[in-house]
């Protein structure tokens, strides 16, 4: 690294783990909504939505 970074901490002098765990995952949904778009055309995107959700229900035990 070159630059000198803060690190985000927490009241008690650990690092915040939580927060970069948020960061590191919004950056990767980021991502891969880029990369959504650029493969699947935006028409189509809610169908595809709809799809992996109904393959992942059985997976996540359902609603209910």
């Amino acid at each position: 690294m070159t630059q000198e970074t803060q690190i985000r901490r927490r009241p008690d002098g650990s690092v915040d783990a939580a927060f970069y765990l948020a960061q590191g995952r919004m950056h990767r949904s980021r991502k891969a909504h880029r990369m959504l778009d650029a493969t699947v055309g935006s028409a189509c995107r809610p169908l595809l939505g709809l799809a992996i959700l109904a393959v992942l229900v059985p997976f996540l035990g359902g609603v209910g």
